[in-house]
């Protein structure tokens, strides 16, 4: 726990929690949520319920996460061993607490044992209710071990139980602990009741609910997903380790409650309920496509609905209502409008729904329309100096870079490539003067993008307003220049841009956003996109650019090597270099919790995407015709992606260093 600066969480599909430093505590705030972003403290929701022994509070020196409980312990507890087992039920507003205690010693010992929990003592004279924790909630809490005493200390609910323990031998006791609005009061207590009564099927219940939840994803014809994910096979044990742990997370996210779709995945869990930022989600588009198209549908249509310009995220919460407001310049995110247009494109192309592209959305518009303005948005962002778009200040970027704004290449080179799809999906439907128009104003844009490039040095200019031509040394322009125009870049350019990403960002388990070579480097010092870690959706799409520049070996290479993250727990926001020797190359790493940073984000999901269609190149064209990318290309691995579904049929994609290969099943 020394090393740790985001504790483990617990997720149950609708609601999440997290473990605090203390031995029984937790953070868990439905509906509300937790993070207070100006002084960095998470907001406890729950009240905090604390464990003494003989009188005295231990803090928790271990911890462990797992999917469905997380753990803390402390083995020297006034000599006693206490682990601590914290869990929730599936979709239902209550966390469940299990605490053994373990005498090591060689002679029987007694030992006092005290919960506390702020409250009002309830007619039974042992369950508590909180009303004051958050206004307009009540928390109903409960021991499942019935207490020697219980003591009311003006308002502190003190549960005492004194235990003999033999010699190695150990005691398990429980508490439930649920909440509602203040209206919904009865219900709470009632509930708590019914799972104290019920504690061990609903503790054991809770990690079968969650077995079986994996299994439905990589089951085709489940009774939950619209669709499934492929199943890999392969000897390469961090290959599979990042692949699962990247569906593993976006399986942490998944929640059942939100009427845009009943199978929704959110940004993360400690932002308000239903945020589902655009930019995130793309990530994971082709894993997202292959396991909930149903859902993925349904969300495309209020994405594609939204304004561009505007906002940074969607609200799941809500089934209608877009900004229709004309802005001269950005007021949200820069990557809105290419990453709606990209994650709708792998919808089509995985699923080959392109009837979706004749289907009329909330604003009249079709979703062919709305594809041809995500495509050509940018033109109005044009000043006359040049003919770049200029996508606004570093709020609309990266946050903390603040060189890192006006006419960068990242989104630029995503304007030429957006033109060119956008192309082909009006070729498809037969607009001859479109197509032209589209890959003319491709070609147009090309040179100007083309221009921002530091030959010799691998990285790219932003061009300011000034008209200052300024060195950015950013994950981000290799990533989106480089899968935008991997065509159009010589030799010498891939090679170049490649060598800036091993020499300066690549470290041995993780990657810098920033170099430290960056002229921002000391002023940008956030973990998502600074140069003291990454956001976790950065090495995965690293990997898959350097792949398509030509380096299949280094970049296998490097994913395997961030496996050993993974040790922590699911990918989360960002992952941080700590320590005094966090400017080397192998500098510990850790999940980052300061700059806002939030225990999982759904960007993990593109450590599994890139598996899928990189590595074994499932990468649909959108007239069906083909389905893997550069077949050809010798495989650093061996291994099978088994039940990979396209378009009415499941396909076996095998990998080795002969390239990739499908048959169907």
């Amino acid at each position: 726990m020394k090393d740790v600066a985001n504790p483990p969480d617990v997720n149950n599909f609708h609601d999440m929690l997290l473990i605090n430093r203390d031995l029984t505590s937790f953070f868990c705030n439905p509906e509300d949520w937790l993070w207070a972003w100006r002084d960095e403290k998470w907001n406890a929701g729950y009240p905090l319920v604390t464990l003494t022994i003989a009188g005295k509070e231990y803090p928790a020196t271990e911890c462990r996460w797992y999917p469905y409980r997380a753990l803390h312990r402390n083995n020297d507890c006034a000599g006693f061993a206490v682990q601590t087992d914290t869990r929730m039920i599936n979709e239902q507003r209550a966390v469940l607490e299990r605490i053994e205690i373990t005498n090591p010693a060689r002679t029987k010992t007694n030992i006092d044992f005290t919960l506390s929990v702020s409250g009002i003592l309830q007619a039974d004279g042992i369950s508590a209710l909180n009303t004051n924790q958050r206004p307009g909630f009540v928390t109903a809490l409960c021991p499942a071990t019935k207490p020697d005493a219980v003591t009311d200390d003006s308002g502190i609910i003190h549960w005492h139980w004194k235990i003999a323990l033999s010699a190695g031998g150990k005691r398990e006791i429980g508490f439930v602990a649920g909440d509602g609005r203040a209206a919904d009061l009865q219900k709470a207590q009632t509930d708590v009741t019914h799972w104290n009564k019920h504690f061990s099927a609903e503790f054991n219940g809770f990690k079968q609910g969650w077995e079986q939840r994996w299994a439905d994803a990589f089951t085709p014809g489940n009774h939950h997903f619209s669709g499934s994910l492929p199943v890999l096979v392969t000897d390469n044990g961090a290959l599979k380790r990042n692949y699962y742990l990247g569906i593993l997370t976006m399986l942490e996210l998944e929640r059942t409650q939100f009427p845009v779709s009943s199978r929704s995945f959110i940004t993360s869990g400690e932002r308000a309920p239903g945020t589902q930022f655009y930019w995130d989600a793309s990530m994971g588009s082709t894993v997202w496509a292959l396991l909930e198209p149903a859902g993925m549908k349904a969300t495309l249509r209020r994405w594609l609905a939204q304004n561009p310009r505007s906002g940074i995220c969607i609200d799941l919460t809500s089934t209608n209502g877009f900004d229709a407001k004309v802005y001269d310049h950005i007021t949200g995110y820069a990557f809105n409008a290419c990453t709606i247009f990209k994650t709708t494109l792998d919808y089509l192309r995985v699923t080959g729904d392109l009837g979706f592209l004749e289907e009329q959305l909330e604003d009249g518009k079709t979703v062919l329309q709305r594809m041809d303005e995500l495509a050509t948005d940018w033109k109005t962002l044009v000043h006359p100096d040049s003919p770049l778009a200029d996508y606004g200040e570093n709020r609309n970027l990266l946050e903390c870079a603040p060189a890192y704004i006006g006419r960068v290449a990242s989104c630029n080179a995503q304007n030429v490539w957006m033109m060119r799809q956008d192309a082909v999906l009006q070729e498809l439907k037969g607009n001859t003067a479109g197509v032209r128009e589209l890959r003319e104003g491709a070609t147009k844009l090309l040179p100007a993008v083309l221009s921002l490039y530091k030959p010799g040095d691998g990285v790219w200019f932003g061009l300011h307003d000034d008209g200052r031509r300024v060195e950015l040394r950013h994950c981000i322009d290799y990533i989106y220049a480089g899968n935008a125009l991997g065509n159009d870049l010589t030799p010498d350019m891939r090679r170049e841009m490649t060598d800036f990403v091993k020499r300066e960002l690549l470290m041995r388990d993780w990657m810098r956003a920033m170099s430290l070579k960056d002229a921002a480097a000391a002023i940008s010092d956030r973990p998502d996109h600074g140069p003291m870690g990454a956001y976790d959706g950065w090495p995965a799409l690293t990997v898959g650019t350097m792949w398509r520049l030509g380096f299949s070996d280094e970049a296998f290479d490097f994913y395997c090597r961030t496996a050993e993250v993974t040790e922590e727990g699911p990918f989360a926001q960002a992952r941080e270099f700590y320590g005094p020797q966090r400017e080397q190359s192998d500098a510990p790493v850790r999940i980052a919790e300061r700059g806002g940073c939030m225990k999982e984000c759904i960007s993990g999901a593109a450590f599994a995407d890139v598996v899928v269609n990189t590595f074994f190149g499932f990468a649909p064209s959108l007239d069906g015709k083909n389905n893997l990318a550069d077949p050809q290309t010798p495989r650093p691995f061996t291994g099978k992606l088994l039940q990979v579904s396209f378009r009415g049929e499941r396909f076996t994609i095998r990998a080795d260093g002969k390239g990739v290969s499908a048959a169907k099943e």
